[in-house]
């Protein structure tokens, strides 16, 4: 009986603990995702395009290392980056998101997460700070100024 036992542990033991390993690994994403959309993260709801930077308090159009932030309803977003204006989007990653004024958080797919300082300038201007204090630092990313990019409308049926 002895071996029995010993023999039937030694064998299902391992399986058993392989089995639930690989169950509970499945379907997990290895970046947090926003829970429930909330009214605040809807306001943000759009196509956002990097026009321009801060330096020194002027705001000086950008030429170069451009993004553009999608921001879906169901909290989720897409980013897609180019060198600059000649060049044609290329995606940077994708992710969940969350808004509580004045915190952007962006969870990336590919395991970090971002949180931004946002100051809403109108309904279709956002100055987002980079780094982890409130003030600009010497040598960081300067302030941006994302535009919502407006969404053009198809062509129209004229009524009968």
């Amino acid at each position: 009986m002895r071996t029995f036992s010993k023999v039937y542990f030694s064998s299902i033991l391992p399986l058993a603990l392989i089995a639930l390993l690989l169950v509970s690994c499945s379907g997990q994403s290895t970046a947090p995702k926003a829970e429930k959309p909330s009214g605040e993260t809807n306001r943000l709801v759009g196509v956002w395009v990097l026009q321009s930077r801060m330096v020194d308090g002027v705001s000086g159009p950008a030429k170069e290392r451009i993004m553009e932030l999608v921001l879906k309803s169901d909290g989720t977003f897409r980013a897609n980056f180019r060198g600059d204006e000649t060049q044609a989007w290329i995606k940077a990653g994708e992710g969940g998101f969350s808004y509580d004024p004045p915190l952007l958080n962006l969870y990336w797919d590919a395991g970090y997460v971002v949180t931004l300082l946002v100051n809403e300038l109108g309904s279709d201007q956002l100055q987002v700070h980079h780094g982890r204090t409130l003030a600009p630092e010497m040598g960081k990313d300067p302030d941006e100024i994302f535009v919502r990019r407006k969404v053009d409308k198809g062509p129209t049926r004229k009524a009968s």
